[in-house]
């Protein structure tokens, strides 16, 4: 019966059961700006990504309109104050993202293949948050990625895999602040970067770094080709405790682009 209704039916259906399920976790959300940023001058982390990346020519458009779907959410995030305990949430503070709030069609991925969408390519910014959330060690309360390895390296730093996609509403990214002091996060497009960064009162009491391994192409007996690596984060405590090196993703996917035959295995 389900598979009987239509496709934009299913999917609304979807968000409403979801919204059911989280109602009791609202008052767990940070949904606070910060009213005098000034007073978190502490930098924890920072990082930038590429905003338009090397596509093929007819999908040009849908990276540039991509760029303003970047720019509205950003003027929803930019600022937000998360306090100890607190949950973010992309998908409740960016909201729906269709033309009716000023969101054109984005790069976005559909059963495997790239379409254009309403509000498509915002997962450039929540992979560039979860990226950074990653260094400050809290708990990831929510986080799904890509079943498929879209794009080659096109000045790539962060790992392959390291993603947090994202699709109002069901599919969110939410991290809790484990940390016993407030984060303030800062997010901007500034051409040719999307940019973000995490401020608090003061400096986190420990450094922490990702390390990839065993990064590997390979293919599989059906001769299709696949991504693999393995990532770990290393932390080193500034008050003398014994470092702690953890495992955090095993990730594989299928790749959905030329691979030169000499880095296959």
């Amino acid at each position: 019966m389900k598979r009987l209704l239509p496709h934009a039916l299913r999917v609304e259906l979807r968000r409403a059961a979801r919204w059911l399920y989280c109602l009791p976790q609202r008052p767990q959300l940070a949904r606070r700006r910060a009213e005098h940023p000034d007073a978190y001058p502490h930098l924890l982390v920072e990082h930038s990504s590429k905003l338009v990346r090397k596509v093929a020519a007819d999908l040009m458009p849908l990276q540039i309109n991509k760029v303003h779907n970047l720019t509205l959410a950003c003027s929803r995030l930019d600022g937000l104050l998360i306090e100890p305990g607190e949950v973010f949430s992309f998908c409740s503070l960016v909201g729906r993202t269709n033309r009716w709030r000023g969101y054109r069609h984005g790069l976005e991925m559909h059963n495997g293949e790239l379409i254009g969408a309403p509000g498509g390519g915002l997962c450039q910014l929540s992979n560039l948050i979860y990226w950074m959330v990653l260094h400050l060690g809290v708990e990831i309360v929510e986080r799904h990625r890509h079943g498929f390895d879209l794009f080659p390296d096109d000045g790539r730093v962060v790992p392959f895999g390291m993603g947090a996609t994202v699709f109002y509403n069901y599919v969110d990214f939410r991290f809790r602040n484990t940390l016993a002091q407030p984060l303030l996060l800062r997010v901007s497009v500034e051409p040719p970067v999307l940019r973000g960064r995490f401020y608090s009162d003061r400096d986190k009491p420990f450094d922490l770094e990702i390390v990839e391994t065993a990064h590997r192409f390979f293919r599989s007996d059906d001769g299709s080709i696949w991504r693999e690596n393995r990532v770990a984060k290393q932390v080193s405590y500034r008050d003398g405790r014994p470092p702690v090196t953890e495992e955090i993703a095993h990730n594989l996917a299928r790749v959905r682009y030329e691979v030169p035959e000499a880095m296959v295995e």
